[in-house]
C-alpha cells in the first residue's frame, strides 16, 4: 500500500472505518503526526501505553519476549493501527514496535480516543476485536 495522508488514512484505517464521519474528522482534527528513522522503537512491551497509533508511512516490526529472546510476530504497514489495547484498558504494552523504514505516524492520545469512542461504539468494538485477534496470533506464533 503506498503512503497515506491523513484523508487517505481515513479510508484505509479499519479503525476509521468504523467512525462516523463527526468522529473521524474530530479524531483526525487531534492527531498528532510524527516522523521516525527506521531502527526507532515507538513502543516497548511492559511500557504503560496513553497513545493509539496508526502508521501511514513505511513498515514497522512488532516483536515480543519469549523467554529472554526477541520473536517476532508480526509486521505493520500504512492504515495499521498499534497500541490499542495498553490505551484502552490502561494494562502495560503488550509487544514492542519498532520501525523497519523510516515511517510516519499519527498518534491518538487517549483523552481523544476517548471521547470519540463514547460517541461511536462500533469504533470500541473494532478496537476490542483487532487486540483480541493480535493477541491469540502472538500466542500461536510463541507457541511454534
Amino acid at each position: 500500500m503506498a503512503d497515506l495522508d491523513l484523508t487517505q488514512l481515513a479510508k484505509a484505517s479499519k479503525l476509521f472505518e468504523a467512525l462516523d464521519a463527526e468522529g473521524r474528522k474530530e479524531l483526525l482534527s487531534r492527531a498528532g503526526r510524527q516522523s521516525f528513522a527506521a531502527g526507532h522503537v515507538l513502543c516497548r512491551e511492559g511500557d504503560s501505553g496513553d497513545v493509539l497509533y496508526v502508521l501511514a508511512k513505511g513498515e514497522a516490526r512488532v516483536t515480543v519476549d519469549d523467554l529472554g529472546a526477541e520473536k517476532e510476530v508480526g509486521q505493520l504497514g500504512p492504515g495499521q493501527f498499534f497500541g490499542e489495547q495498553a490505551m484502552l484498558s490502561g494494562s502495560r504494552r503488550q509487544a514492542t514496535v519498532t520501525a523497519l523504514s523510516a515511517i510516519d505516524v499519527v498518534a491518538f492520545p487517549r483523552a481523544v480516543v476517548d471521547a470519540v469512542l463514547a460517541k461511536n461504539p462500533a469504533a470500541r468494538a473494532v478496537l476490542a476485536t483487532v487486540g483480541l485477534q493480535r493477541s491469540e496470533v502472538s500466542m500461536q506464533k510463541l507457541m511454534e
